[in-house]
């Protein structure tokens, strides 16, 4: 007898490494591990490649869709309790270490126009402070940048630095139509 097309020794078999897989990965796990999206759902019993194929393209594009619902959300949220938005490049380029990280990088950025609120011209910099077992902390594209790269940066609380940068953004990760439309003017 089959099941799905699988003998029941292939089926145990497969449960048997399932398990045992998730079982070492739950005692060798690292803080970097925590925070990877979970696997897609298991294929049902009896149900052909083809069709497990599909199901998991469609669970990964609603895994997509949430992310970048997520994505608009928050970069709604971060205009809309930012004081001044600006558009700054980077200028400067330094390795940095961190405790939790290792090596890193310590960006500088330079105010090239305002999006929203005051215009800032002054340089500022910008590294990771803190982290998570997710990765470190605070999460800005602007970071991993390179000199000449341009960020979309929201500020709230005065001239920008490390504590007053709530955000940042490459221009082409911009999804919000006003930042979008302010950045086409340039």
């Amino acid at each position: 007898m089959t099941l799905g097309g699988a003998s029941p020794h292939k089926v145990a078999m497969n449960t048997w490494i399932i398990a045992a897989a998730a079982a070492f990965a739950l005692l060798t796990a690292n803080t970097a591990e925590a925070c990877l999206p979970p696997p897609p759902p298991p294929p049902e019993l009896g149900e052909s490649d083809e069709a497990y194929a599909a199901r998991v393209a469609a669970w990964q594009a609603e895994r997509e869709a949430e992310a970048a619902r997520w994505r608009a959300d928050q970069q709604t949220r971060l205009w809309d309790e930012a004081d001044s938005v600006i558009l700054a490049r980077i200028v400067r380029v330094r390795p940095f270490e961190t405790a939790m990280f290792g090596t890193s990088q310590r960006v500088t950025l330079r105010g090239v126009r305002a999006l929203k609120g005051r215009a800032y011209t002054n340089r500022f910099t910008l590294n990771y402070t803190d982290g998570t077992s997710c990765g470190p902390l605070p999460a800005f594209d602007a970071i991993t940048g390179n000199v000449g790269d341009t960020f979309v940066i929201f500020i709230r609380g005065g001239r920008p630095n490390q504590s007053r940068v709530q955000g940042t953004a490459a221009p082409n990760a911009i999804t919000d139509d006003r930042i979008r439309a302010l950045l086409a003017a340039g």
